[in-house]
């Protein structure tokens, strides 16, 4: 996670090698180092499984990431699925359908396309938790300890530097 002692190392190192290579712009060339996301940490304990129970019921197939979700429901039962999570979740997250999704302009002008691959139902975490599925067999992506893709400032938030001439 983004909070350890080798996340804060990386950083350095990082840090050190934009340093070393603006130093060898020329004075007419800038560099500007930025990321794709902002970064929270969600330890395991923070860990929500949906695997059983009502949250499933309707459910065909969950895809996205641990801090928004996708939610595919079967036929029909889209409305009923995004009523549980609501119930369930709202408190610590947003729930919203598609339609919901795309009419609040989360993914921006949305191609009819595009539209069938955001899921009927959208889980964004508001809070440091993670959304997994514990049906699947591969558990390994709940090592990991940071986290993005919800709509909290810290996720969205994207760090930029500018250095040589973009600096002045």
């Amino acid at each position: 996670g983004w909070e350890s002692d080798e996340w804060s190392a990386m950083l350095e190192r990082v840090d050190a090698a934009a340093a070393r290579m603006a130093r060898r712009l020329r004075p007419d060339t800038g560099l500007v180092v930025t990321a794709d996301h902002g970064m929270i940490d969600v330890p395991r304990h923070r860990h929500v499984l949906f695997g059983d129970g009502a949250l499933t019921e309707g459910l065909r197939h969950v895809g996205g990431e641990p801090r928004m979700v996708h939610l595919y429901a079967e036929s029909g039962a889209a409305d009923h699925l995004a009523e549980r999570w609501r119930s369930s979740e709202s408190s610590r997250s947003w729930v919203l359908t598609r339609d919901e999704a795309i009419a609040a302009g989360l993914f921006g002008t949305v191609d009819g396309v595009v539209r069938p691959r955001i899921g009927d139902v959208l889980v964004a975490a508001r809070q440091s938790i993670a959304y997994y599925d514990d049906r699947v067999a591969d558990t390994s992506p709940q090592k990991m300890v940071g986290q993005h893709g919800s709509l909290t400032s810290e996720e969205r938030t994207v760090p930029l530097i500018r250095l040589g001439a973009f600096a002045r």
